[in-house]
């Protein structure tokens, strides 16, 4: 399986990327550092040294504790490498699966682990063997440990690739998959084509309910123990074999996939309209960003896995971004769902597919992101960059194009100060 090509990266990247390890994976107990995400998208860019040095200066020093008459950075925002508070065991091909969700406490043990094992066999050798067992816990971390390994192997950095698959395992987060829960079916042939599943979903009278129950639950003590934040301490209920939230994914959540030997780009399409849609439906929800992201990440992936764990991860990432939705009330679904609907239309008037842009649209787009680069929120261009990448693949369809053009747009519109220390415009 072939996706599509990578943009031509400057020979700087890759040391821009070791400079990642300067730094821990969190910080602030439980935050995901996102440096490298961003030089990926300012080096895709063009963005000079000097550029590339000031996201980093403005990324490992907190800019948002100033007085008025001051803009001095008054402290660092991330956090030195992390050794174990404890001689934790060795991290081996005997034992790794059994220290999975190990409450980051092994991560460094499972990076170097990694490393080793990205050393002996290659990258891509190394995601076929550990990638499909780690996919099943990508929710984990809000998904950002999926973000940091995707965008570390669509770029080829063996630094960022070790530390994602690392954080992957250390942050891993099932969404009802294991055995404690009822059965359930990740991905059929038959199941309703995800636009259509997604709107049996949102019409579904107990969504409110358990959107209600996700945050109730997460308030209680043993929640609150955990420390993971408000967002994921609320999508970890989805796990709780207990609780109505994951007989719900289990009931409902089947992602309609063609079955072995065909072809997924159709469906593969379908998904990126449906991140982007809701990205815009939501009004760039902070979190419905991540699962737009993240499906980069994942696509990114793919190409290194056999069919069967292929269509797994999809079938884990399209539960993730269900859940991610009803955790967070399903924000602009209603809108979501018409402009899935408008797109529906649009792709029966117009069947052909392989979009090829011209110049002029090339162009637009890298003018676009490169509008992007001096925001002090990386999520801003780190999304105008993935519908960047999906509109260059060639395979999909104008009226998908014109589905990433109205998302790039909605997000890089300013603010309502229109003053850029302020970010560009992103919703919490």
């Amino acid at each position: 399986m072939s996706f599509y090509s990578t943009p031509n990266y400057s020979e700087h990247l890759h040391q821009w990327l070791k400079r990642g390890r300067n730094w821990h994976i969190e910080y602030e107990e439980y935050l995901s550092n996102h440096i490298t995400h961003n030089w990926i998208v300012l080096d895709a860019a063009g963005a000079s040294l000097d550029k590339m040095q000031w996201w980093q200066e403005v990324y490992t020093y907190d800019t948002t504790n100033k007085t008025a008459a001051s803009t001095v950075r008054q402290s660092k925002k991330l956090e030195a490498p992390h050794s174990n508070p404890i001689n934790y065991t060795e991290i081996t091909d005997a034992n790794w699966l059994n220290n999975l969700q190990s409450i980051r406490i092994a991560f460094p043990l499972y990076r170097d682990f990694f490393d080793k094992k990205i050393t002996e066999l290659g990258l891509s050798a190394c995601l076929k063997r550990y990638y499909p067992a780690l996919s099943e816990g990508m929710a984990g971390a809000a998904l950002h440990p999926v973000i940091h390994l995707g965008w570390a192997v669509d770029v080829e950095s063996t630094d960022m690739a070790s530390e994602g698959l690392a954080y992957m395992a250390t942050a891993f987060q099932p969404l009802a998959t294991g055995s404690i829960h009822t059965e359930h079916q990740l991905w059929s042939p038959n199941a309703p084509r995800p636009i259509e599943l997604l709107e049996q979903i949102l019409n579904d009278d107990r969504i409110a309910q358990l959107t209600e129950k996700a945050d109730w639950l997460s308030k209680t003590e043993d929640y609150k123990r955990l420390n993971r934040g408000r967002f994921q301490q609320r999508l970890i209920t989805f796990d709780n074999p207990k609780e109505p939230l994951s007989l719900f994914l289990n009931e409902m959540v089947t992602l309609k996939l063609p079955d072995i030997g065909q072809d997924l780009t159709s469906l593969i399409e379908e998904l990126t309209v449906i991140a982007a849609s809701a990205l815009q439906g939501s009004d760039n929800e902070f979190f419905i960003l991540h699962g737009l992201t993240s499906l980069h990440a994942v696509l990114c992936v793919l190409p290194h896995l056999d069919e069967i764990a292929q269509r797994n991860a999809l079938g884990y990432w399209f539960r993730a971004l269900v859940a991610t939705s009803i955790t967070q009330g399903c924000p602009g679904m209603t809108d979501t769902v018409t402009l899935l609907k408008r797109w529906l239309t649009d792709k029966e008037d117009n069947q052909s597919s392989g979009y090829l842009l011209n110049d002029e649209q090339k162009t637009w787009w890298l003018q676009t992101l490169q509008s992007t680069t001096d925001s002090l929120n990386e999520h801003v261009p780190k999304a105008v960059y993935v519908l960047r990448r999906w509109a260059e693949w060639q395979a999909f369809s104008k009226s998908t194009h014109n589905v990433y053009v109205e998302t790039a747009l909605n997000i890089v519109k300013p603010n309502i100060s229109s003053k850029l220390e302020d970010n560009l415009w992103v919703r919490r």
